[in-house]
C-alpha cells in the first residue's frame, strides 16, 4: 500500500489497518505479547501542526523600597502573538530573568501573567509565581517559570509579566530585574 492511498483514507484507517496487520503478525509470533502489540499501535502519532514562535524582553531598574502594596502593577515583559491561522493552538509561554539584589536587602517578589485579546480588557492567568531571597552581599539570582495557555483565543494575544503589587522590597533600594525574556510557542493541534 503506498503512503498516498493511506493518507487519502486518513490517519484513523491506516492507523486501524496497521494495528491490525501488527496484531496478525504477533499471534503468529509466539514470543511476543497482547501487550506489547498494543503499545506498538498506541505510539504512532498523527503529522505534528504548525508553531509560531514570538519572543519580548524588558526589564524593571533601580526599584525603591517597597514596604506597601504598589497602586498598580509594574510591566516585566511582554509578548504578542497572532494565531488567527492555527487550528486549536496552545501557547506555552517562558519566562526568563537575571535579579540582581544589592547587599542586605529582604525582598519578596510576586510576578503573574496577564493577557490581553486584541486590546479587550487584561485578564490574569495561571497563578502568581514568587521570587523570595535575603541577600547578605550584593549578588544576582536567575528566575523563571513556564505557563501553557491551552485554551488561547485564536487571533492577535498579548502577555505580559507584571510585577504585582503585592511585591515587597525592605531595607535597601536598588534592585533590578535585567535580561527579562517572555516567549510565547503556539503550536496548532490537529
Amino acid at each position: 500500500m503506498s503512503m498516498r492511498r493511506e493518507n487519502e483514507r486518513g490517519f484513523e484507517t491506516f492507523l486501524a489497518n496497521h494495528c491490525n496487520t501488527e496484531n496478525e503478525r504477533d499471534r503468529e509470533n509466539t514470543l511476543t505479547t497482547s501487550d506489547t502489540s498494543s503499545r506498538r499501535c498506541h505510539n504512532y502519532s498523527p503529522e505534528p501542526g504548525r508553531s509560531i514562535l514570538s519572543v519580548g524582553s524588558g526589564g524593571v531598574g533601580l526599584l525603591p523600597i517597597i514596604s506597601t502594596p504598589l497602586s498598580r502593577p509594574i510591566p516585566v515583559a511582554s509578548v504578542s502573538i497572532d494565531t488567527i491561522n492555527m487550528c486549536n493552538p496552545k501557547v506555552l509561554l517562558t519566562f526568563t530573568a537575571l535579579i540582581v539584589l544589592p547587599a542586605t536587602i529582604l525582598v519578596n517578589l510576586n510576578f503573574i501573567i496577564v493577557k490581553t485579546i486584541d486590546c479587550g480588557a487584561p485578564q490574569p492567568i495561571g497563578g502568581t509565581y514568587t521570587f523570595a531571597e535575603l541577600a547578605g552581599a550584593l549578588e544576582s539570582e536567575s528566575f523563571s517559570f513556564q505557563y501553557c495557555d491551552c485554551s488561547p483565543s485564536v487571533g492577535g494575544t498579548t502577555y505580559t509579566v507584571q510585577l504585582e503589587p503585592s511585591s515587597l522590597i525592605s531595607v535597601t533600594a536598588g534592585l533590578t530585574i535585567t535580561n527579562a525574556t517572555l516567549s510565547a510557542l503556539a503550536v496548532e493541534t490537529l
